[in-house]
C-alpha cells in the first residue's frame, strides 16, 4: 500500500511476456478448463492430449493446472478444486512433486512454449487469488469455467450457419448458465454451513 493512501491499491506489474494464442490452442485450453471445472475425465484427457501432454501424462497435466491430485480433479463434488492450504496439502503436493519429478520434466519438455507461458500465468493468478482471498475459494474456478464456456460457445456460434445450429448452441448456453448458477448456490450453502458451525 502506498504511503499516505487510505484505500488499498492493487498494483499490476508488467512482466513483458505476451503471446497471442492461435484459435485451436485457445479453444482446446478453454475446453480443458471447462472439463476441469465439471470433472469431465474424458474431455480432460482429450484436450490435454491436444495441448501436447500426451495420452500418458494428461492426468499429471490436469494436476499441475489445478494443484490437485487426479482423484480430486475428477471428484464430482462442487468444491473438488478448492485448495485449503493446510500443512497436509502442502506436504502432499511436495511428495507428488518429488515422486513424479521425471514425469513432470517430461511433460514440460513436451508442452509447447505457449502452454508453458500459460502455466506461469496460471501460477501468478493463483498467487494473487491466494493473497487477496487469504486462501483458496471456488469462485475463481467458477469464473474460469464461465469464461472458458463462453469462449467455446462463441466459437461454436461462429461456425454455425443454420437456425437450428444457433438454437442448439443457445440451449447449450442456457444449460451451462444453469449449471454455474447451481454451483454458485452450492458454494453459498457450503459457506453458510461453515459459518454456522463456528
Amino acid at each position: 500500500m502506498a504511503t499516505g493512501v487510505r484505500n488499498p491499491q492493487l498494483v499490476l506489474l508488467d512482466h513483458g511476456l505476451y503471446k497471442e494464442l492461435d484459435f485451436e490452442t485457445r479453444i482446446n485450453y478453454a475446453a480443458l478448463w471447462k472439463a476441469l471445472v465439471f470433472s469431465d475425465a474424458k474431455s480432460i484427457k482429450e484436450n490435454s492430449t491436444k495441448l501436447g501432454a500426451g495420452d500418458d501424462l494428461y492426468a499429471l497435466f490436469a494436476g499441475i493446472l489445478t494443484m490437485r491430485p487426479w482423484n480430486r480433479v475428477i471428484d464430482q463434488s462442487v468444491d473438488h478444486l478448492v485448495i485449503q492450504g493446510t500443512e497436509s496439502e502442502r506436504s502432499e503436493l511436495q511428495m507428488y512433486a518429488s515422486q513424479y519429478f521425471p514425469q513432470i520434466s517430461e511433460l514440460l519438455r513436451r508442452l509447447p512454449r505457449v502452454i508453458l507461458l500459460m502455466l506461469k500465468t496460471n501460477d501468478c493468478l493463483r498467487a494473487v487469488n491466494k493473497a487477496l482471498l487469504q486462501g483458496s475459494a471456488l469462485e475463481p474456478f467458477i469464473i474460469i469455467g464461465k469464461i472458458s464456456s463462453e469462449a467455446l460457445i462463441e466459437a461454436k456460434l461462429s461456425q454455425k450457419r443454420s437456425l437450428l445450429g444457433w438454437l442448439i448452441v443457445w440451449f447449450e448456453r442456457i444449460f451451462l448458465e444453469a449449471r454455474f448458477l447451481g454451483m454458485q448456490l452450492a458454494v453459498k450453502i457450503f459457506q453458510v454451513r461453515k459459518d454456522l458451525s463456528f
